[in-house]
């Protein structure tokens, strides 16, 4: 059985309804009870600020296909250790699924097969950025940080007729000197 609820209304903090798949609406309390003898697997489901849906959490180790896919476009097909330039060849986590990273597109990455292999030698840690970024620390110590892809970064508008003029008059004064 599928219960829908907010995590207010799962803690007792919010009295919102809960939605049953297949039957609707029923009060936050009766599925706090209901659920608090079954065995139960939780699965956060995020929302943009209209209540739609957008992103299901993972609990598989894998990354699915279509997010697979996602992170290597978001990757621009490219390794994402500084440095090297490879095609992606696996997509795998940033903080390792082990030491409970998750499978999500925050803490996923593309990386070619030689990187992919040596971040999982002894004393490699990676952590991911608020902005996107990749914070590599190597056995040594050091650390080395990947700035997000700005793959995807829109054209700068267009110069307007005065900004037109100041540049030609500007080339027009650097040729001069």
């Amino acid at each position: 059985v599928k219960v829908v609820m907010t995590a207010d209304s799962l803690a007792n903090d919010s009295d919102q309804p809960a939605m049953v798949e297949g039957y609707g609406p029923v009060p936050a309390a009766w599925a706090r009870e209901a659920l608090s003898d079954a065995e139960i697997f939780v699965r956060r489901l995020f929302t943009d600020p209209a209540g739609q849906l957008v992103a299901m959490e993972s609990r598989s180790r894998k990354a699915p296909d279509g997010l697979a896919e996602f992170i290597a476009t978001r990757d621009g097909g490219i390794c994402r250790t500084n440095g090297c330039d490879a095609p992606i060849r696996n997509i795998d986590h940033i903080q390792r699924h082990a030491d409970g990273g998750e499978t999500s597109a925050h803490n996923l990455q593309g990386l070619c097969e030689r990187c992919n292999q040596a971040k999982e030698a002894h004393g490699w840690q990676a952590r991911p950025g608020p902005d996107g970024s990749i914070t590599t620390i190597t056995p040594t110590g050091h650390a080395y940080t990947s700035p997000p892809p700005d793959t995807w970064g829109q054209d700068p508008p267009p110069l307007s007729r005065a900004e037109f003029t100041l540049r030609d008059v500007l080339l027009d004064y650097a040729a001069a000197a």
